[in-house]
């Protein structure tokens, strides 16, 4: 694979050039710093200049101009990775090769970077027909949310974090948070958006150049980006006792969510020990030492799980049990904790959790969409690589899994209690 970083005045370009894949991969990333007020706007804006454009007014337009390009697929999303939200343009399309069209390439660059640039405002407002169908859809996905137990009480679980935390931010937000979004409000979104910085990286078997040529003529955005992002990471501030809250949902079971804060960790335990400790502890499926403590040898659930947010700096531990069964919950969850602590954990286990992180980055070396966002990410926050991730990998001992067990410490505990008490059980 060959890498190369074009810089512009207002975006830098990066490219991967490989002939390993029949497809190619653009990613467009717009980034500015999280503030509450922004994050569901930004998701509303992704969805909606996806969806249709001042030439494409409509979502089947867009899809028929898809279709000419060979079937090429098009998509917007927001995503907020610790203190940096990111609203990305996706585009997949052929490899120019197989195509008879000389100018392909160029046509299907083009189209992104026309509906970015030219989005269907009039007046200063958004169109409204397709503001009122992207609000439609974000509303069923809203009330959706609202119907998964797991996702309520991680989300209720983060909001007792503290209020200006990043981490008890979400992306959807409320209906009523919804409802107060406007025409207007959008196109001043939009504004904002261009405003922010931008980074455009692509994969696949290309004239680089040629790439980097059809981008700086179709991609004309005037702002030049000065302000400095923050550092991705959230240092979250706590308290020196866990925050303990109940409360009631409609849910027949009751959930328990636990959030532990991860202080100081090292670049290395970031990026690998850290994973190897989540894995051991609950992230890794049946063998972990939380199902084995709640589920196999107590049976107080059908699952639980942990899951390290990495640029959240935090831990959560997540299972529903009934509400009778908490307590013995809480203290087998500690137990699992302490067994950790006092490297109860073998060689095997340790070794069987390398092979499978290893297995995974080889997997995305196989993958474009891997490839590519490991490059995203080199950029944005240095991580390694997957070859060198693979050796720093294949180099974590336990001390330093014991090492990293010091540096956890729990900060919340939410019960979300269900109608009628009995659980999963």
């Amino acid at each position: 694979m060959e890498y190369k970083k074009y810089e512009y005045p207002s975006f830098n370009l990066y490219t991967v050039k490989t002939n390993r894949f029949k497809t190619c991969q653009m990613e467009i990333i717009f980034k500015s710093e999280v503030n509450k007020e922004d994050a569901m706007l930004k998701t509303f804006l992704a969805d909606i200049m996806s969806d249709c454009s001042s030439k494409y007014k409509r979502r089947k337009d867009v899809a028929r101009r898809l279709e000419e390009l060979y079937q090429a697929s098009f998509y917007g999303l927001t995503n907020k990775t610790g203190n940096v939200l990111m609203t990305s343009f996706v585009l997949n399309f052929l490899n120019p090769k197989y195509v008879l069209n000389d100018n392909y390439l160029e046509e299907v660059l083009a189209l992104p970077l026309e509906m970015i640039l030219h989005p269907a405002i009039s007046a200063d407002e958004f169109d409204i027909n397709n503001f009122n169908i992207v609000k439609n859809r974000l509303y069923d996905e809203i009330l959706e949310v609202g119907e998964n137990i797991n996702r309520v009480s991680l989300k209720k679980a983060l909001e007792q974090l503290d209020e200006s935390s990043p981490s008890s931010y979400g992306l959807l937000g409320s209906i009523k948070e919804l409802e107060e979004i406007t025409p207007k409000k959008l196109s001043l979104a939009y504004q904002d958006l261009l405003n922010s910085s931008c980074d455009i990286f692509i994969i696949g078997s290309l004239d680089m150049d040629r790439v980097a040529n059809i981008i700086f003529k179709y991609f004309k955005n005037p702002v030049v980006k000065t302000k400095e992002l923050p550092d991705m990471y959230v240092v979250n501030k706590h308290g020196s006792k866990v925050k303990k809250v109940v409360q009631t949902s409609k849910f027949l079971e009751t959930s328990l969510v636990n959030v532990y804060s991860l202080d100081n960790l090292s670049l290395k335990e970031k990026v690998t020990t850290m994973h190897f400790y989540n894995y051991l502890l609950g992230g890794g499926g049946l063998n972990t030492k939380l199902y084995q403590l709640l589920r196999e040898k107590n049976s107080l659930c059908y699952g639980v799980k942990s899951m390290y947010l990495k640029y959240d700096n935090l831990l959560v531990v997540q299972t529903s049990v009934s509400k009778k069964n908490i307590r013995k919950a809480q203290a087998l969850i500690k137990q699992a904790f302490k067994e950790m602590k006092t490297g109860k954990f073998s060689d095997k286990e340790l070794n069987y959790a390398r092979e499978n992180f290893i297995f995974s980055l080889n997997l995305a070396l196989d993958n474009q969409a891997g490839i590519l966002n490991n490059y995203v990410f080199n950029v944005l926050d240095d991580l390694p690589l997957i070859q060198d991730r693979i050796k720093m990998i294949e180099e974590v001992k336990k001390e330093e899994i014991l090492d990293v067990a010091k540096k956890i410490k729990p900060i919340v505990s939410l019960v979300l209690e269900g109608e009628d008490g009995n659980g999963n059980n």
